[in-house]
């Protein structure tokens, strides 16, 4: 660990400071499996994700509650801004330093402000699964002032306006474009501009390419304002305009967006929420996804609605969880550790196991096996003792061990690999299951020692972050650490050494944010 963060122990959801890491994990996995079970990668991760994140703290302050990571609130909410601090500050960020003249606009209090606007993230919303999203107009540019429309006339829109941009590529039956605010005062008015003339930039403009308008004010209650988008245009860049004809007090204020039966589209696959979801489970899982699963995952993300910061936040924590699952744990990670006990490091690698030879094997142990489905943990055993009892008979570990060797060699052997000292009692329990006999000829009982071996905690703590490491190249890039384009094992001691310098939070480190966001992983999926 490094020595710079060596005083700041972390803390979790079931015990006191001054824990080691091996201690928290193990205490974790067993308070959430008494609480909920073997649980399925929806229920034991929000618990998992707290108890891996550190806590700094000096001698003698109070221990602070562990908290689940959660997307940053947009900077409006973080600041409580009123109206009229909004227009100051908003006054204020158009001068900035030297410095920050390239950088963020940090100070920004409006996201979405100018064009191109908030992206909305692709994927399918339906009815039941929406996107939705809410926003305040006050203290926002007036980027656009009219609306043409039909001759000469134009309509006003002199409010000040948030865009949102999107491509539409495909609609179900009854495709719905809402807009409704719970001002008293607010009247907005809503308009889609299409690729022809593209989104205008600064402020002041006449509006060119609109598609469609529609003013609340014509509406019954004169605070909400949709589309039926049974023709809204497909496979070109749109962008939607929440705004106001009027520029008094009625002209701003707070809305929520909602848009259903609508697919937005994505320049890469991967951007799109649902594939991205899927993906997860097809690359640490081995299979398709549940329908449970995949809609609570989904909608871990579409809550964030156009909020960039906070969909990249749920996608980090999302990806992050499956590697955590219970399912993965039980299956990916057993057969790293099976290697790992069986084997050692690989010659000259810092790690047990090639990705040719983990897929099929994590695919077997997996197989059928969706945890909280009826039955999951019997299928989950099965699978486990047939893989193990397959192991044991391959060329390389029958070359590897002779059945001539005692039981005590034999499991003492599995440990030395393993880079762990048993206990009395687990060293005994892995030779009892020889059941007193002087050599190691039972094939059955070879495989009994080395699942023991394999499942034995202090082994998966000890390789928790070389595993998670390791599974980044596995998962999103599909090579092994040191194939081209790396070469060497750099990349993979790079990764390690920052995840274990940050206690094991994959956030804090970065690492499954960097992962996701490669060029390499996502070249897999498009440009």
């Amino acid at each position: 660990m490094n020595d710079k963060h060596q005083n700041f122990p972390r803390e979790s959801i079931v015990g006191i400071a001054k824990k080691s890491d091996q201690e928290i994990f193990s205490a974790t996995l067993k308070h959430w499996r008494k609480r909920l079970g073997y649980c399925s990668i929806v229920a034991t991760v929000p618990a998992l994700l707290a108890a891996n994140l550190p806590a700094a703290r000096s001698e003698g302050t109070e221990k602070p509650k562990p908290t689940v990571p959660r997307p940053a609130p947009r900077i409006l909410e973080k600041l409580s801004l009123t109206a009229r601090k909004r227009s100051l500050l908003k006054r204020q960020s158009e001068f900035r330093l030297p410095n920050q003249k390239d950088t963020a606009a940090l100070l920004s209090p409006l996201a979405g402000d100018d064009c191109p606007g908030l992206a909305i993230p692709g994927g399918n919303y339906s009815a039941a699964s929406p996107f939705v999203d809410s926003g305040d107009t006050t203290g926002a540019n007036d980027t656009v002032t009219a609306v043409p429309s039909y001759y000469y006339y134009s309509y006003s829109a002199n409010g000040p306006d948030l865009i949102y941009s999107f491509t539409v590529t495909g609609k179900g039956s009854n495709p719905r474009i809402d807009v409704s605010s719970t001002s008293p005062t607010y009247r907005p008015m809503i308009y889609i501009l299409t690729a022809g003339a593209g989104c205008p930039a600064g402020t002041g403009n006449i509006a060119k390419s609109v598609w469609a308008v529609s003013d609340s004010r014509w509406s019954p209650n004169n605070s909400s304002v949709s589309f039926q988008g049974d023709s809204i245009p497909l496979n070109q860049p749109l962008y939607l305009f929440v705004d106001s004809a009027l520029n008094d007090s009625s002209g701003a204020g707070p809305y929520t967006l909602r848009m259903e039966d609508l697919t937005i589209g994505c320049d890469n696959s991967i951007d799109c929420t649902d594939f991205f979801v899927r993906q997860q489970y097809r690359d640490f899982l081995n299979r398709e996804p549940d329908a449970d699963g995949q809609n609570f995952w989904v909608n871990q993300i579409m809550t964030c609605g156009a909020d960039p910061q906070c969909v990249e936040t749920q996608r980090i924590n999302d990806s992050g969880a499956f590697f955590l699952s219970i399912e993965f744990q039980q299956s990916g990670y057993l057969v790293y550790r099976f290697n790992k006990a069986a084997y050692g490091n690989l010659p000259g690698a810092p790690v047990p196991i090639r990705l040719g030879d983990f897929l099929p094997d994590a695919q077997q142990v997996g197989k059928g096996v969706v945890v909280n489905q009826t039955g999951w943990e019997n299928v989950l055993g099965d699978n486990k003792q047939a893989y193990a009892q397959a192991f044991v008979q391959r060329s390389q570990f029958t070359g590897t061990y002779a059945t001539t060797l005692s039981p005590e060699s034999f499991v003492d052997t599995l440990f030395a690999n393993a880079g762990i000292t048993p206990t009395t009692d687990d060293r005994t329990a892995a030779i009892n299951e020889f059941g007193g006999g002087t050599d190691t000829n039972d094939a059955a009982a070879r495989a009994r020692a080395l699942l023991r071996v394999a499942e034995n905690s202090t082994l998966a703590q000890q390789e928790f972050n070389r595993a998670f490491v390791l599974m980044q190249y596995f998962g999103y890039l599909r090579r092994n650490p040191n194939d081209a384009p790396d070469n060497n094992f750099d990349g993979y001691n790079f990764w390690l050494d920052k995840l274990n310098s940050f206690n094991g939070n994959f956030i804090q480190a970065e690492m499954v944010k960097a992962f996701i966001a490669s060029s390499e992983y996502r070249k897999r999926f498009g440009s």
